[in-house]
């Protein structure tokens, strides 16, 4: 449509100049030196505006010429490009599929003419690791962190995460932990260390992470109090394990009050306390728990726990029966609470309901030892071979 135009106006312009030269056709003369050219006005405009074609034309030849090497470059590097975007697309659904070296050959074989080659290099890595090629997959994590700047934490992520996957907890923590110098604030790096410290049972470096995670809401506010308890818990158990007793009470004392009514927090501490004869701080923290709570654990350890006049530990255990008349743990607890205060009878009589509720080695022990001072020999060889059996089988339920 433009060049129909262009062709109108050049024959209007054309016409009129033809009928203005028939009034009046002009004169014009160019000498230099001994030279001179003597023409009319109307074929000297015409051959001036050709000669400006020409020179456009001409230059407009000369310009096209010096693009065209640009362009053709420009123009191979379009279909390279669209190349390996195919293969990018080809690659993701081929390693969804399972087929993971031929993804890893699509991946890298055009992740160099990618316009991101970041996403090609950081699929391949995990087409390699589904392939246990664990150098390869930091080969092409080492050219993703090389190939694109600014991507540094989004390479140690997929590092760590790959690393995590391949159960390379030490690796994995020593990426994380340069991730948490890189970017401290980043949720997604406080949430995998968080859970590594946890897998690894480094729980004063959990408390460490804690207060990041509540305050980049990482986690619901639930998990992060659970969390919490788990791992004054675990610094706990570890100084049980360690016989620290001055680290558990240390560790007791610095924990929040909700912490310490938690029911895995003070089983541990429970435990302390036995160990080194306090059973009477440990009595009356359970009957604390025991009064708003339940705790099946807690109450196996109140039967463990008798010192000195126990009919009142036995008095208050009776009236938690009221609830609970077949809960096996506590018949056993009120078993062994009737033979410390010497009452056979009842002992027995708790002792066979918490085994018709849930048979176990253990309240097998006891009811033999009751049976012996009942003078019921047979029953107690019987006693002793059930209890015997149901440890050896591994039966006995664990608190």
């Amino acid at each position: 449509m433009k060049l129909l135009i262009i062709i109108a106006l050049a024959l209007i312009i054309g016409a009129g100049m033809i009928w203005v030269a028939e009034f009046e056709p002009g004169f014009v003369l160019l000498k230099y030196g001994s030279w001179s050219l003597e023409t009319s006005l109307i074929v000297f405009t015409v051959a001036f505006l050709l000669l400006l074609v020409a020179g456009y034309l001409l230059l407009r030849t000369l310009v096209l010429a010096k693009r065209t090497p640009q362009k053709i470059a420009n123009w191979q590097n379009s279909r390279r490009y669209k190349r390996a975007g195919q293969a990018l697309t080809r690659g993701l659904i081929t390693l969804e599929e399972g087929r993971w070296a031929e993804a890893e050959r699509l991946l890298a074989r055009h992740a160099g003419n990618s316009e991101t080659p970041l996403l090609h290099y950081l699929a391949a890595a995990r087409a390699a690791q589904k392939q246990n090629a664990s150098e390869r997959r930091d080969d092409y994590l080492r050219l993703a962190h090389e190939t694109t700047k600014g991507a540094d934490v989004a390479v140690g992520v997929v590092q760590a995460e790959l690393q995590l996957a391949a159960d390379q907890k030490e690796q994995a923590l020593a990426t994380l932990q340069h991730l948490r110098e890189v970017a401290p604030k980043h949720p997604y790096v406080l949430q995998l260390l968080q859970k590594l410290y946890a897998d690894l049972n480094q729980w004063e470096s959990v408390q460490d992470v804690l207060p990041d995670l509540r305050k980049r809401h990482v986690l619901p506010s639930d998990e992060v109090k659970a969390l919490s308890v788990d791992a004054s818990t675990g610094q706990m158990q570890a100084a049980l394990e360690r016989g620290d007793w001055a680290t558990m009470q240390s560790l007791w004392q610095q924990a929040p009050t909700k912490v310490k009514k938690s029911e895995e927090m003070l089983s541990v501490y429970i435990l302390g306390l036995e160990q080194h004869n306090l059973s009477d701080q440990a009595q009356m923290l359970i009957e604390e728990f025991l009064h708003k709570n339940w705790s099946d654990q807690l109450i196996y350890h109140y039967g463990k726990i008798v010192q000195g006049d126990s009919l009142p530990q036995l008095a208050k255990a009776e009236k938690w029966l009221n609830d609970r008349q077949d809960n096996p743990w506590l018949l056993l607890t009120l078993g062994r609470l009737a033979v410390a205060n010497k009452l056979w009878a009842k002992a027995e009589e708790y002792l066979l309901t918490s085994i018709e509720y849930g048979e176990r080695g253990e309240t097998y022990q006891v009811l033999a030892k009751v049976l012996t001072e009942n003078g019921k020999e047979e029953q107690v060889i019987e006693a002793y071979q059930k209890g015997l059996e149901l440890a050896l089988l591994n039966d006995d339920a664990t608190i």
